[in-house]
């Protein structure tokens, strides 16, 4: 694994997925009644978004990991490509959730507002990562993975032939 690889993008889909996924176990909505039902989680108002989400979130850690341990960037600019579509997946659907609240729900609590922070923070963090094309600095070259690399030899002059013109 090279850490020197990741990019904020990167940093920041990984943290947003983390932030997703803990948002699910934290409260989503509260009881519209005194005395009525207790504040219910993402995990329990959700019939299978929730695994959907934790599914996004899983993906949006694991880009962290793939880019880090894969040496060239093919690979992790695949997976990028699918959790910034991931990721706009679970903004729509986190979206629908705060504007359609469930039965029995009269409030929305502060693990929903998490939750789609967590969703867009995946999505635009995705973005950020695929537009991120680093390129090397003057005077530093890198391979195409943005590890140090060595500078590419000089053109060395070859002088023309003296050989006589065509006709």
């Amino acid at each position: 694994m090279d850490m020197r690889r990741l990019r904020a993008g990167e940093w920041i889909t990984a943290g947003s997925g983390i932030c997703l996924l803990l948002s699910l176990f934290l409260p989503w909505y509260g009881s519209s009644t005194e005395g009525g039902p207790p504040d219910a989680s993402g995990w329990e108002s959700l019939a299978l978004l929730d695994v959907v989400l934790a599914l996004i979130a899983a993906s949006a850690v694991a880009l962290l990991v793939i880019t880090a341990a894969q040496r060239l960037p093919a690979v992790p600019l695949t997976v990028n490509t699918f959790v910034a579509l991931a990721g706009l997946v679970a903004v729509v659907l986190v979206l629908v959730r705060v504007v359609d609240l469930p039965d029995g729900a009269g409030a929305r609590e502060w693990g929903l507002w998490l939750g789609l922070a967590g969703a867009v923070g995946i999505a635009a963090g995705a973005l950020v990562a695929m537009r991120d094309e680093r390129p090397s600095r003057p005077g530093r070259h890198t391979d195409l993975s943005g590890r140090p690399a060595p500078a590419p030899r000089e053109l060395e002059a070859i002088p023309a032939s003296d050989l006589e013109s065509p006709p």
